[in-house]
């Protein structure tokens, strides 16, 4: 594990220094660290991605082309699992020639959620559709979710982007497929199930839908590049939308044009921040315009850039216990550490 503190950083974005007495010394700002959890070689065909860790903080899933135990010699991508610390790496699945990708762990750290187009359940996914699938963190019980057919192989069609619910009983995802009846278009849309994969339910006004999270009360943040909010997104910019599971109280909570937009979204647990990705130069700090981190209040206020690098790749894929951020990234965000911007797993935290 490998890690550097930056300089100061207001996380909340825009609040200000706490003015106290002057008979009491003010604290010392907060400081943004990172922790690089991976160390890897060779980004032509390895690399590290979709890091989630725990409610708990204790347990971080990911999937990763690296032969990082032994048993991994194609390199194809797997689902790992690790401790939070970046000790005790284990590979939970095993597959050739196919991928696995969009992990995300529950809360408590017993069960991975991930998409993947092999056929893991012996039988169950020929096709090679894109499907849901669970694992134990101990690697038992690997079951199949969705059956579907029809998808496009080139775009991951079928299922994809899964994500649990903040008590680890529903799992978010995405899908261009017609899983309830309420879309024969075969647009991207959201969709929720229990963690066992019954009682599939199609979200609505969530057309285009690519990728989101759940937080608590009911919300949902996700990516779409539609006008769903009638004429605020009409150059279809990818922009991050909120919503209630029932569709209601739909609000677009970014305005943007140009480059791709903004994507990736998660949730603290508690609803109240979402972390994203950008290409944008949001704040007027990335003008190079790479993918970088940011985070905001769930309402779109008090913007921050969470990582600043240059032609490079930063995205969130889960939020942890306090303020914390699993990110992958090719960019050396522990000086010294990624020098060869392989795509690495790290943690992002707010700490005194």
């Amino acid at each position: 594990m490998r890690y550097a503190r930056s300089t100061p950083l207001n996380w909340l974005g825009g609040l200000g220094t706490l003015l106290l007495a002057t008979s009491v010394p003010a604290a010392p700002p907060p400081h943004l660290e990172f922790v690089q959890l991976t160390n890897t070689t060779n980004a032509a065909v390895c690399g590290n991605y979709y890091p989630s860790i725990n409610a708990l903080g204790t347990r971080v899933a990911f999937t990763s082309f690296c032969d990082l135990t032994g048993g991994n010699p194609d390199q194809n991508a797997e689902v790992f699992v690790m401790n939070a610390d970046g000790g005790n790496v284990r590979q939970l699945t095993s597959s050739t020639g196919i991928s696995s990708q969009n992990v995300s762990i529950n809360p408590l750290g017993t069960r991975i959620v991930f998409a993947s187009n092999a056929d893991l359940v012996l039988g169950e996914n020929t096709d090679g559709n894109s499907e849901i699938f669970t694992i134990h963190f101990d690697g038992t019980h690997l079951t199949q979710l969705t059956h579907t057919t029809g998808g496009d192989p080139a775009a991951w069609g079928g299922c994809a982007h899964p994500s649990y619910s903040p008590n680890g009983q529903k799992i978010l995802f995405s899908s261009d497929r017609d899983l309830v009846g309420g879309n024969p278009g075969g647009n991207y849309a959201l969709f929720l199930i229990n963690d066992d994969g019954t009682d599939p339910v199609q979200l609505p006004n969530s057309t285009g839908g690519w990728d989101g999270s759940l937080g608590a009360g009911g919300r949902v943040v996700f990516s779409s590049g539609v006008d769903l909010v009638p004429g605020e997104n009409t150059d279809g910019n990818l922009e991050l939308f909120t919503m209630l599971v029932d569709g209601t109280d739909l609000t677009q909570v970014t305005h943007t044009t140009g480059d791709i937009g903004n994507a990736a979204p998660r949730f603290s647990a508690n609803g109240e921040t979402i972390a994203f990705r950008s290409d944008l130069d949001l704040i007027g700090n990335n003008p190079d315009l790479s993918f970088e981190v940011f985070r905001m209040n769930a309402d779109g206020t008090h913007l921050v850039q969470v990582t600043s690098s240059s032609a490079g790749f930063s995205a969130p894929w889960d939020m942890g216990p306090g303020k914390m951020i699993a990110i992958e990234s090719d960019q050396d965000l522990v000086p010294g550490s990624n020098s060869d911007h392989n795509f690495e797993v790290f943690l992002a935290k707010l700490v005194p």
